[in-house]
């Protein structure tokens, strides 16, 4: 009887022992090191131009600020990513937002009474990716560098300089981050959902809408073909 349960014993150990390896082999080809891949992202969000408009306390202040502004929408962009490991990617990233409706106040030092505002923006960072369990899942968080850009006819706008109603750009280098889900179907082919955000820059000033930079965020999907 002693020696059965041995037996038995051992076949469960050996069975255990090789469905280990076999997860683990499903693993590395499922998700593989050493790889560049390539992907296209699509979702919606914001550039928060809303910042600007003073809703608690206006007054004539508030005439170098927004009356209103409509914005959110689509987005997309493109990225490029390389696996360094099953946990640990680097992407460099592109994205496009939604353009920005601003309304101004007749009283404002502007030349315009509306504008409509362009963002996009650039990232490099690191993402780290955690396998959920023993399915083809995984948790990710990135963090590193954006380059937000903006264009209008406002931007760095001066009165004490002649105006001209042409379309320039502004732009500057803040924090990025990300966080979401990723699922490989087979070797090359993944789809990732996750929420993004790129800080950008305001200051308390005279006239803010000359050199505010968009906070720009978004939701999104990504499908990605790993090369």
């Amino acid at each position: 009887m002693k020696k059965t349960e041995i037996y038995c014993a051992l076949l469960v150990l050996m069975f255990l022992f090789f469905s280990a390896l076999s997860i683990a082999e499903t693993k590395d080809i499922i998700f593989p090191s050493k790889a560049f891949y390539l992907g296209v992202n699509v979702g919606g969000g914001s550039t928060e131009w809303k910042y600007l408009v003073d809703t608690t306390d206006p007054s004539d202040t508030s005439y170098t600020t927004p009356e209103s502004v409509t914005e959110g929408g689509p987005s997309w962009g493109l990225v490029l990513g390389y696996d360094l490991s099953k946990n640990f990617a680097i992407e460099m990233q592109y994205m496009q937002f939604a353009n920005a409706n601003i309304q101004l106040s007749q009283y404002s030092p502007y030349p315009l009474s509306s504008m409509i505002s362009k963002t996009d923006a650039y990232s490099l960072s690191g993402k780290f990716l955690v396998p959920m369990g023993h399915t083809h899942l995984r948790a990710f968080a990135a963090v590193g560098a954006g380059f937000v850009q903006r264009q209008d006819p406002l931007v760095n706008f001066d009165p004490d300089i002649t105006f001209t109603n042409n379309v320039k750009r502004t732009s500057c280098v803040t924090p990025y981050m990300s966080t979401g889900l990723v699922y490989s179907f087979t070797q090359h082919w993944m789809l990732e959902s996750g929420f993004q955000y790129y800080t950008g820059f305001g200051a308390s000033e005279v006239d803010p809408v000359a050199d505010f930079i968009p906070f720009a965020w978004d939701a999104y999907a990504r499908l990605a073909y790993q090369l």
